[in-house]
C-alpha cells in the first residue's frame, strides 16, 4: 500500500510553462527512471544520463523540493488501514520529511556505508536509478539490486545482527526514496503504514495541473482562436478572467 495526495492548496504558482514541461517530460519516461527526469529539469544533473547514476536519494530530494514548492509544506493524503478498510486522512508533512532524510545524510556519507564487525567488512553503495532499471531486467529484482549495491567479503560467516546491520544501512542510504508514513487507525485502532514515493507523488500532482492547464488552453482557443503561446503568455489571472467570460457566456 502507498499513500495516495489528494487536493491541496499551492504555496505559490508554479510557470505554466514550467509545470507543461515537467509533464511532458515525466510522462514520456518510465516511471522508474522519473526521479531522474525531475533531477535534470531542476539542474541538478547535466542530462537523463547523468541522473540516473545520481543516487536516488538525491533524486527524491529533488523532486520532494519541487513537490513542496507546488503544494506548500503540507500534503493531504489518504491511506486505506487493511484491517478494517476505513479510509484515514492524514497530512503528510513534506517539510519534517525533508529534515528527517537530512539528518540522515548528515550522519554519514552519502554514497556509501561500511558495516564492519571481527571477521570482515561489508560496503554498502547507494543505490542509483541505473541500478533500479538494471535490476528491474532481472527475476528476482529486489536480490539483485541488493547484490548490485552490496560488497560482502568471500565466504563471509555473518549473523543476523551484521545483516540487520548491512539492511539499516541500506536503507539511510536510500534515503527519502524509501520514506514511509504511518498512522493509527481510529476505527479498529491498528497501526496503518504505506510507503511514500515523492516521486510517484509529485507525479500526480505535475499531471494534475498539466490536466487543468490543458483544459484552459483548449477553451480558450475554441472561443478565441488563440495559440498556445499566446494562452500561456498570459498571466493567471488575466487567464482565469478570460475563462470566467467564456464559460459566462456558454
Amino acid at each position: 500500500m502507498r499513500a495516495r495526495a489528494v487536493e491541496a492548496a499551492p504555496r505559490h504558482v508554479t510557470s505554466a510553462h514550467a509545470t507543461l514541461t515537467l509533464w511532458e517530460a515525466l510522462a514520456s519516461t518510465v516511471p522508474a527512471a522519473r526521479g531522474a527526469v525531475v533531477l535534470t529539469v531542476r539542474g541538478a544533473a547535466e542530462d537523463v544520463a547523468a541522473a540516473c547514476d545520481a543516487p536516488l536519494a538525491a533524486s527524491a530530494a529533488a523532486a520532494l523540493d519541487e513537490l513542496c514548492e507546488r503544494t506548500g509544506p503540507t500534503l493531504a493524503t489518504v491511506l486505506e488501514c487493511t484491517a478494517c478498510g476505513q479510509v484515514l486522512d492524514v497530512p503528510l508533512d513534506l517539510e519534517a520529511l525533508a529534515s528527517s532524510a537530512q539528518t540522515a545524510h548528515d550522519e554519514g556519507d552519502p554514497l556509501e556505508r561500511r558495516v564492519v564487525w571481527e571477521s570482515g567488512e561489508v560496503v554498502v553503495r547507494a543505490p542509483t536509478t541505473s541500478d533500479v532499471l538494471d535490476a528491474l531486467t532481472a527475476p528476482d529484482p529486489a536480490r539483485h539490486l541488493r547484490e548490485r549495491c552490496e560488497t560482502w567479503p568471500p565466504g563471509a560467516d555473518t549473523t543476523a545482527d551484521v545483516r540487520a546491520r548491512v539492511a539499516r544501512a541500506a536503507d539511510d542510504l536510500t534515503g527519502l526514496a524509501g520514506a514511509t508514513v504511518r498512522s493509527s487507525c481510529p476505527g479498529c485502532g491498528r497501526d496503518v503504514s504505506a510507503d511514500v514515493d515523492v516521486v510517484d507523488l509529485l507525479t500526480e500532482r505535475v499531471t494534475e495541473q498539466a490536466r487543468a492547464l490543458l483544459i484552459e488552453i483548449a477553451e480558450l482557443a475554441a472561443a478565441y482562436g488563440w495559440s498556445q503561446e499566446s494562452v500561456l503568455a498570459m498571466s493567471p489571472v488575466r487567464r482565469r478572467a478570460y475563462l470566467d467570460l467564456v464559460r459566462t457566456e456558454w
